[in-house]
C-alpha cells in the first residue's frame, strides 16, 4: 500500500499518553499526557506528526516526517525528538503494509560500543492512532522503549 492512500486514518488533532520504558516492561519508567497533530505537509507528499509529552515536569517535543515517495510499500522518515535525539535527526527507511500501517528503522550511534537500532510503528483505525518504538542492541534484540496512545478529542456538543 501507498501511504498517501491512507492518509485519512491518521489526520487531524490527537490526544493521549505517552509511556517511556528505560529498561523495557512491563511497567513504564514514565507516563505523561500527550498531544498529536497529523498533517499532510510539501504538496501533499508527506504526513507530518507533531507531539508533545513530558518527563519530570520538563515539557519535551517530537516530530516525525513520513514519504512513501509513490512507490507502494516504501517508506521513510526522519524523527528528532527533543528528549531522545540530542539535537540529530534519525534517518529511517521501511515499509508501509497492506493495513496503511508504517514500519521504519533508523539508527542511532552509542559510542564507545557499536550504533543501536530503533524501530517505529505507526498505525492508526481512525479511532486510536499508536505510536510504538523499540530500542534494538547491536545483537538484534527489540525492547519496547516509547508506547503513545492517541483518540481523537470528542467536540463539546455547546461548542458547535
Amino acid at each position: 500500500m501507498n501511504l498517501i492512500d491512507s492518509t485519512d486514518r491518521f489526520l487531524g488533532q490527537w490526544t493521549g499518553t505517552k509511556e517511556l520504558y528505560f529498561t523495557g516492561p512491563p511497567e513504564p519508567d514514565n507516563v505523561s499526557d500527550s498531544e498529536l497533530e497529523v498533517r499532510l505537509v510539501a504538496k501533499d507528499n508527506f504526513l507530518s506528526f507533531a507531539y508533545t509529552w513530558a518527563f519530570k515536569e520538563a515539557r519535551h517535543e517530537g516530530f516525525l516526517l513520513v514519504g512513501s515517495g509513490n512507490t507502494e510499500g516504501i517508506a521513510t522518515a526522519a524523527w528528532v525528538d527533543s528528549f531522545h535525539m540530542s539535537g540529530k535527526i534519525m534517518h529511517c527507511v521501511g515499509e508501509v503494509d497492506e493495513q496503511g500501517r508504517v514500519n521504519v528503522m533508523g539508527s542511532y550511534e552509542a559510542p564507545p560500543g557499536p550504533d543501536w537500532g530503533w524501530r517505529i510503528e505507526l498505525s492508526s483505525d481512525d479511532i486510536r492512532l499508536e505510536i510504538v518504538m523499540h530500542n534494538i542492541s547491536p545483537d538484534g534484540e527489540a525492547v519496547l522503549a516509547v508506547r503513545a496512545s492517541f483518540v481523537r478529542p470528542r467536540l463539546d456538543a455547546e461548542a458547535i
